[in-house]
């Protein structure tokens, strides 16, 4: 019998022991009620196990960001119609407001002694009264034009009276804003005004800039021009004043050879003229003319529509022809050239005649093609 009287014993102890523990949720928080005395402990208890007594509890209280929302949107806990008011101006107002809250852990026992575990219908409450308070203070066109104003306002009213009752307001969202359809089709179409006329004001601007840019572009295309202008006449002005310089040289070089050869050829000045005008033909490209011959005459016309190179008639029986060097001067020696001393020119093909005609008192002539491989000796 004392046996059995133990082992009831321990085992009505084991079962006290096993629920003198108590359990929290990682996201609640806990406080210990004595459902003998109806006190609690100010101690708050975090997620985990804990030894509490048999004669304990837990109260547990949400340890995570909770939403309270004024809508009609369906399927959302914790539901509340829209709030109904008036603007400053007497116009009907409908808005739906979603808040956020967190329950302050150091100060949970004051909550439960203020409101027990029903918290949530007083932070609902306290809401709601400061947001129709603060609604009320605009007027409806500030609703379009300062919403964002609007909500910061109703935020610093409820985060001041949840922080009273031991909560922190985490964000607060303006959702809708409903007015007469009248007043707002009105509003819509200021606004859309508004929006034109902004928009004119900055094609104004962009036009403005563009006129700018333009003068600036005009003004650095005629910089351009005048610096491009200068830089062309510096560059005339030094080629043409080199040019002048080289012909000036060369002219005093051409002077000293003219007298050099004058004085060395003994030349008279009609010698020196004859002289230069040979030269001159020495330096044209492909330049041909009649030489000084005894009987030869120039022809002016072609055969066969063809003007012959360097043409002339002379006897049929001449094939060689001795230049008269007294053209040049009556004072320079028979057989001498001023410039090439005697000379006699050679043809190194065989001259063709090409037309026979006759002459009463000269004889009989030929017409002769040059050749324009010539040799002067």
């Amino acid at each position: 019998m004392q046996a059995l009287i133990g082992a009831s014993v321990l085992g009505f102890a084991a079962i006290l022991l096993l629920f003198s523990f108590g359990a929290v949720e990682q996201n609640e928080y806990g406080l210990v009620y004595n459902w003998i005395t109806k006190l609690i402990d100010d101690k708050v208890y975090h997620g985990g196990t804990h030894f509490i007594g048999f004669w304990n509890n837990f109260i547990r209280f949400p340890a995570i960001v909770q939403t309270v929302e004024f809508s009609q949107r369906v399927g959302f806990k914790n539901l509340n119609m829209p709030l109904h008011t008036r603007t400053k101006e007497g116009l009907a107002l409908h808005l739906s407001i979603a808040f956020q809250y967190k329950l302050q852990p150091d100060h949970i026992p004051e909550l439960y002694t203020m409101t027990n575990v029903d918290y949530e219908s007083v932070y609902i409450r306290i809401a709601r009264d400061e947001l129709l308070e603060a609604a009320s203070e605009y007027e409806a066109p500030q609703y379009w034009v300062s919403r964002h104003e609007i909500g910061e306002h109703m935020k610093r009213l409820v985060s001041a009276k949840l922080k009273e009752t031991y909560a922190e307001l985490w964000g607060l969202q303006l959702l809708q804003i409903e007015l007469p359809d009248r007043y707002e089709d009105s509003i819509t179409i200021t606004q859309v005004q508004q929006q034109i006329a902004r928009t004119r004001g900055q094609e104004q601007v962009a036009a403005t800039i563009r006129a700018d840019t333009g003068v600036m572009n005009a003004d650095f295309s005629r910089k351009i021009q005048v610096v491009k202008a200068q830089a062309d006449a510096n560059y005339t002005v030094t080629t043409q004043v080199a040019k002048a310089k080289a012909s000036m040289r060369k002219l005093k070089v051409e002077g000293q050879a003219l007298a050099y050869i004058k004085g060395r050829l003994n030349l008279s000045p009609g010698g020196i003229v004859k002289y230069q005008e040979y030269n001159s033909y020495l330096q044209m490209p492909n330049a041909t003319f009649v030489a000084n011959l005894n009987g030869a005459l120039p022809l002016m016309n072609g055969i066969g529509g063809r003007a012959p190179l360097g043409s002339f008639l002379q006897r049929a029986d001449k094939h060689k022809v001795e230049r008269d060097p007294s053209a040049l001067s009556g004072e320079a020696p028979s057989g001498e050239n001023p410039r090439l001393g005697r000379t006699t020119q050679t043809h190194r093909e065989p001259v063709k005649p090409l037309r026979v005609g006759s002459s009463s008192d000269q004889g009989s002539w030929n017409f002769f093609h040059a050749p324009e491989t010539q040799s002067l000796q």
